[in-house]
């Protein structure tokens, strides 16, 4: 008996023993994942006119900012960064983009010096740069020299295979299920059928792609054996690739969805282990945590479709020890999706015709949507085709994996099983995730080195001095040369590093930035460029030009040259920019204007004359000026600012030719503006925005620098009159509308409107949205003017 009662009391401490571990585990990977989620992370969607370009053409875009888990637009950055960069990633073009609550738009000229290729073309804020390259929009436009002959691109094999063991790894002795993918040098999926051999040429596995060049199969690897793959994608070229090799010990996955209410994941190893863990989670949501038996190698899980949302759910298998050992994604159809229904009068069209398109947008239960719309209607063609990316595919599918997908769109169109079985087939080979278990075990979150646009367009740069060592809590001033003033004062930090937060700070600007000449005159500045020096693996497809493109690429270039010769001022009109134009220290104590006095030649007569709340002294050769405070005079020299530099040597303020001077602006009082502090301040204007830039500190740095990007009007002609219509100035734009703001009602209702040209063709409309709840949507229209 007393025997037994000691079997019992081990039996269940033992039971204890695993309850405790197995809560540990589950606790210890919940409780980090819910720290990790701490760090807010932004996502980003751009839309373009087009996909290929000339060189010379303008490019439109719009762009989206939202919270990388919700889709919902954030208000954090104030600037989104875009540019097109080559295969060498050297960035062709650039631009600072202004975001107003999440939402931004703009225009980039296609230099006339590019060659034809396949291109990069990027999108990000600072803050998306402390999480890496990885995070940032990116997606391939072709660009086209029509005057200098595309560089082919060398590759060593016309195609390529990869093989993605589902869940990460292949395991000796465990069944494994394999995906493969397969690409031509167009980057597109190549059909494929092939057989998986061992090291004694048997043949254990058959493959075939079922869409995209990608497809799977199932295997079990034995130990001390290697595999090949052995495929033909033509008559004369066969591929012979190697398999991963398989691993002695591990851990392996295999995701079933045969029942209509449960997903299966079955665990197999060969690792002796009685307990393996699974944490699922979408975005921040935890979905499951949860511990499974090994029994006979393996364990199976049952999950819940109804407790899964929407889009990519991250499966992950956690061992004894809380390690992460495998994943695999799953992709739940979106039930919330924004319906854009765009009807047309007509579907088809003669030249110079208004068409009026009207919207109605709903959600998924019919009720009426509201939602920011951009808008493209341009000519399609065998050159330019349908668009390769959308915000529903991007936001949903495209940004939470790894790599370019081809036609992203296809898999939201008409799920049925083939659709079903070609996404599942994309996430084995495709599958990532934003995080590294390790990292977030361990509590290693992403080192935050850059800091968001908050309220600007913020300026980075170094202080050292000429030994090399960084300038620590040393000022320095930032200014813009202009009639309006623009000025900034920031201190470096223990790195000498220093940062400017720029305010309505627009278009092509001279920045000078200097210190103190006073008490420094030897440090050296370095203005940093605030674009990414960092870039992701992109797989560049090669540029193929076939003879059958030559007519298309002849009238495309007519019509980008037809209109950049007859309507290039209309092509360069900008919007005025609403600007901020009070002045960092607000209303000043006295104004003078200098035309109400009688001028004199030399500044230090006006300045004694007419100045009364200056004092003016010489010692020895130097002048020394002081500002007259409510009492008494102020200790230091004030600030001097000439059309925004600042002024450091009092001698060479008073070199300034006061005929030039339109107007001086006195503060009286001690003023403090971030980490300076100026006793008074002396404001001169001048008739010309680039007199302060007359007499430059040696030491500073003075650049061209260019601010956020002014935005330029798409230009559409209207004919609403007989004269209009009549006019014999040919219009050959193929695209013929482009906004990237359209506004709906509270109803849900909106509409534009445009006319056509006088190019006959098939035209398309391509509209994108978001709702403010986040629910991204996509439609397409197709008409004919003939």
């Amino acid at each position: 008996m007393k025997r037994i009662y000691q079997k019992i009391i081990l039996v269940s401490l033992l039971i204890v023993v695993q309850s405790t571990v197995k809560a540990q585990v589950l606790e210890k990977v919940q409780n980090a994942f819910k720290a990790y989620q701490g760090t807010f992370q932004e996502k980003m969607f751009v839309q373009t006119d087009k996909e290929t370009y000339l060189a010379g053409e303008l490019l439109w875009l719009k762009v989206y900012n939202v919270d990388a888990l919700t889709n919902k637009k954030v208000d954090l950055s104030k600037v989104a960064y875009v540019e097109i960069v080559d295969q060498n990633n050297t960035a062709i073009v650039q631009a600072k983009i202004e975001l107003k609550n999440g939402l931004g738009s703009g225009s980039l000229i296609i230099p006339t010096t590019i060659t034809s290729a396949t291109y990069k073309f990027r999108a990000y804020t600072k803050w998306m740069q402390n999480f890496g390259s990885d995070q940032f929009f990116e997606k391939s436009i072709t660009l086209i020299n029509t005057l200098i002959a595309p560089e082919p691109k060398k590759k060593t094999a016309a195609h390529d295979v990869q093989f993605f063991p589902e869940g990460g790894d292949l395991v000796e002795g465990i069944a494994n299920s394999v995906g493969f993918k397969v690409v031509g040098l167009e980057g597109k999926g190549i059909d494929l059928n092939g057989v998986i051999i061992n090291q004694k040429n048997d043949t254990v596995a058959r493959f075939q792609s079922l869409k995209f060049g990608m497809g799977k199969f199932s295997f079990t690897p034995m130990p001390n054996s290697s595999y090949k793959a052995i495929a033909g994608v033509t008559k004369k070229e066969i591929i012979i690739k190697d398999l991963p090799t398989a691993r002695k010990q591990g851990y392996n996955i295999t995701l079933t969805d045969n029942d209509a209410d449960f997903l299966t994941l079955t665990v197999g190893t060969n690792v002796k282990a009685d307990q393996v863990y699974l944490f699922a989670h979408n975005g921040e949501k935890t979905l499951a945590a949860e511990a499974g038996t090994v029994s006979n190698g393996k364990a199976v899980f049952k999950i819940e479709k109804t407790k899964l949302n929407d889009g990519i759910s991250h499966l992950t298998v956690f061992n004894e020890y809380g390690q992460a050992v495998s994943e695999r994604l799953y992709f739940k159809q979106p039930t919330q999706q924004l319906k854009i229904e765009s009807t047309t009068d007509f579907s088809k069209y003669g030249i110079r015709k208004k068409i009026t398109v009207n919207l109605q947008l709903k959600n998924e239960t019919n009720a009426t949507e509201n939602a920011d719309l951009s808008v493209s209607i341009r000519k399609l063609d065998s050159l330019q085709g349908m668009d390769q990316n959308d915000i529903l595919s991007y936001l949903w599918l495209s940004s939470e994996l790894k790599g370019s997908i081809e036609s992203p769109a296809y898999y939201f169109l008409n799920p049925d099983k083939e659709t079903n079985s070609a996404l599942d087939n994309l996430l084995i080979t495709q599958g990532w995730r934003r995080f590294a278990w390790a990292d977030v075990i361990n509590n290693r979150a992403a080192l935050i080195k850059f800091l968001p646009d908050a309220q600007g367009h913020l300026i980075n740069g170094t202080l050292k001095g000429v030994n090399g060592m960084p300038r620590i809590n040393a000022n320095v001033y930032l200014g813009v040369p202009g009639n309006r003033l623009q000025f900034y004062t920031s201190a470096t930090d223990t790195l000498g590093r220093f940062v400017f937060n720029t305010k309505d700070f627009y278009g092509a600007n001279e920045i000078v930035v200097q210190t103190d000449t006073r008490v420094d005159t030897t440090s050296i500045i370095d203005i940093k460029s605030p674009f990414s020096e960092r870039f992701s693996t992109f797989d560049y497809p090669e540029l193929s030009l076939k003879s059958n493109l030559l007519k298309e690429l002849q009238n495309h270039s007519l019509s980008m040259q037809v209109q950049n010769t007859y309507f290039a001022n209309q092509l360069k009109k900008f919007n005025a920019q609403e600007v901020d134009t009070t002045t960092f220290f607000g209303k000043p104590f006295k104004t003078y204007k200098l035309d109400d006095y009688t001028r004199f030649p030399i500044m230090e007569d006006v300045l004694r004359e007419y100045v009364s709340e200056v004092l003016i002294s010489k010692a020895q050769k130097d002048y020394r000026i002081k500002i007259l405070g409510g009492v008494d005079y102020l200790e230091e020299s004030p600030l001097v600012l000439l059309d925004g530099v600042p002024y450091f040597n009092m001698n060479k303020v008073m070199e300034i030719d006061p005929k030039k001077v339109k107007k001086l602006e006195v503060v009286r009082d001690q003023y403090y503006y971030g980490p300076a502090v100026f006793d008074g301040i002396l404001n001169f204007t001048s008739y010309k925005p680039n007199f302060g830039t007359s007499y430059i500190n040696p030491n500073a740095v003075v650049l061209d620098y260019e601010g956020l990007q002014l935005q330029r009007e798409f230009y559409h002609p209207t004919y609403e009159t007989d004269l209009q219509l009549n006019s014999r100035l040919p219009d050959f734009r193929n695209v013929l509308y482009w906004s990237p703001s359209v506004k709906t009602d509270a109803k849900g209702k909106g509409a534009f409107s445009f006319f056509t040209s006088d190019l006959k063709g098939t035209y398309v409309g391509v509209i994108n949205g978001l709702s403010e709840n986040g629910i991204p949507g996509k439609t397409t229209f197709t008409f004919e003017v003939k």
